[in-house]
């Protein structure tokens, strides 16, 4: 996501222009890599069970996590971006559109960022009463 958002996009941007191939281009990858999360979510979930289990408070908070980016994904392939691909390139809607765009992509970028930092976390040791 990192690298669609600062390396890809402002490339394609460059390269391509404010153009109808441009907003294609960014439609199609920003679908390909919302298909690669919900895969990449189905093994951050099994992987936090497995770890955690699946009652950890962790576990919980990770599974949560990733039930929002996955929710936010959905949001942006199936709300956002057929609105921006049908809204004129440089106009005042697509613009709104883009920010909110944006800021869903902020969002699923930092529910992801905090689902690494506690999955890499590490626990306490357990003290036994003994």
């Amino acid at each position: 996501m990192i690298g669609f958002a600062f390396i890809f996009a402002p490339i394609a941007f460059a390269t391509i222009g404010p153009t109808p191939a441009f907003a294609a281009t960014i439609a199609r990858v920003v679908g390909a890599v919302t298909v690669f999360g919900y895969a990449c979510a189905l093994i951050a979930v099994l992987a936090s069970v497995a770890l955690f289990g699946s009652q950890s408070r962790r576990s919980i908070a990770i599974v949560t996590l990733v039930v929002i980016m996955s929710a936010l994904g959905l949001y942006e392939t199936h709300a956002i971006v057929p609105l921006m691909q049908s809204t004129p390139l440089q106009t005042p809607a697509y613009d709104a559109l883009h920010r909110r765009s944006s800021a869903v992509y902020s969002a699923i970028l930092l529910c992801g960022l905090a689902a690494f930092v506690m999955s890499a976390w590490p626990t306490r040791p357990s003290t036994g009463s003994g």
